[in-house]
């Protein structure tokens, strides 16, 4: 019989290729090389296939819960079926409810992973995180080479590399700047700690999104604050003041100015300038939004209300155009039932994760509890976080950090 262990190796260092093959993916996509499934979404589904062998093997439950997590999301589509008499879309249907299900999957698999605590094995966690932030790094980089893609075509503003989901690479950075910074913070290596986010906050604003460089910002000013207890005394709570009325406004200003010599600033100048601000953090999906409840009230009967219609139609619907804004999409594609399920397991994530901050052996907890919010923020903003196809590994593998032991992380 195959070794748990084994298995477990060869799931990660397949993991390894996640962004390599979205490259390659890319370039395929660019060069109209159009097959009937991409090759970014067959790898995908390859490791979605050997987690549940995985599940099969080592943990039958885990492998029930998500065939029935699968099963539920794909119930709008049973529906339309039903009503249609065409199944056509089914198999779309379920690559795109993998992608929503595939950072929960993830987290099963690095729960287990982590949960023997043998420290090489954590180490090789750590670097499938570095290898990945220096792909992510090294595309976003060669726009001053003169390679790789624009974020936007028009003005020639921003790099994505040769990545084809650029809207994407911005919760990527964050998701690996998070983990790689907070182990540095972690291990009081502070230099370290300031010239890599600050790096990283380079790279948010190379990409020339606001997400990306606002995120990196808020991890370099938010992974150093001591959340206060109700014990903490009035020094503490001084010193976290002037940390944030102190520091906060100085980074601002900084990435300020920087942002004013990018390519990107005169577009960020022009929408600021015609848009209300609601409009321009939201860069229009409230609009998109808007119209969105305007079709669910008139287009979806009775029980598609409840239970959504699923991606596909969501999609077609909308003029294949979807809110980007995680939890709006996934309310109008399946319904309460996926928006229960969303709210119930973001919930548990929580609750997991403060219940083990009272052990005090569980250094990530706190981390994990403040990339909850902040992902939270970003998907309700800027959207493609939790349906991310390049980043849902890599949630997966952050959510499960708090269940390293404090001793496992300083031997590793």
């Amino acid at each position: 019989m195959l070794e748990l262990q084994k298995l477990d190796k060869y799931i990660v260092l397949l993991m390894l290729a996640l962004l390599p093959m979205d490259m390659i993916n890319s370039i395929m996509l660019k060069n109209e090389i159009i097959l009937p499934i991409t090759l970014g979404q067959l790898f995908k589904l390859i490791i979605i296939a050997v987690l549940f062998f995985r599940f099969y093997l080592f943990n039958f439950k885990l492998l029930l819960t998500s065939c029935l997590l699968f099963l539920l999301l794909l119930i709008p589509s049973f529906y339309q079926i039903f009503i249609q008499l065409d199944a056509s879309f089914l198999f779309s249907d379920i690559v795109k409810v993998s992608k929503y299900l595939m950072p929960l999957l993830s987290f099963y698999f690095f729960r287990e992973y982590i949960k023997r605590q043998e420290p090489t094995e954590i180490k090789k966690l750590f670097n499938l995180v570095w290898f990945s932030y220096i792909v992510l790094v090294v595309n976003i980089l060669m726009k001053y080479v003169g390679f790789g893609y624009p974020m936007y075509a028009s003005g020639d503003i921003g790099s994505k590399g040769l990545f084809y989901a650029g809207n994407e690479t911005s919760a990527l950075l964050i998701i690996l700047t998070s983990i790689l910074a907070y182990e540095m913070f972690f291990k009081k290596k502070g230099w370290q700690f300031y010239l890599f986010t600050i790096f990283s906050l380079f790279i948010g604003l190379s990409i020339g999104s606001k997400t990306g460089t606002l995120g990196v910002l808020l991890l370099l000013v938010l992974i150093p604050l001591k959340r206060p207890s109700i014990k903490s005394n009035t020094e503490e709570f001084k010193k976290l003041g002037y940390k944030v009325f102190g520091f906060i406004p100085i980074m601002a200003f900084g990435t300020w100015i920087a942002l004013k010599h990018t390519s990107g600033y005169g577009r960020i100048s022009y929408y600021w300038e015609k848009l209300d601000v609601f409009t321009f953090i939201l860069s229009h999906r409230n609009f998109f939004c808007a119209d969105s409840y305007s079709i669910y009230q008139s287009k979806y009967n009775f029980i598609e209300r409840i239970i959504g219609v699923g991606q596909t139609k969501y999609e077609l619907l909308n003029n294949f155009k979807i809110i980007e804004i995680d939890i709006a999409d996934i309310f109008f594609a399946f319904g309460f039932i996926g928006l229960f399920l969303f709210v119930f397991l973001i919930f548990n994530l929580m609750s997991q994760s403060w219940k083990l901050s009272k052990l005090k052996e569980h250094p990530y907890t706190n981390f994990v509890f403040l990339m909850v919010f902040v992902l939270l923020g970003i998907s309700s903003i800027a959207g493609h976080v939790f349906s991310s196809g390049m980043s849902a590994v890599f949630i997966g593998l952050l959510f499960s950090l708090m269940y390293i032991k404090e001793n496992v992380v300083l031997k590793k």
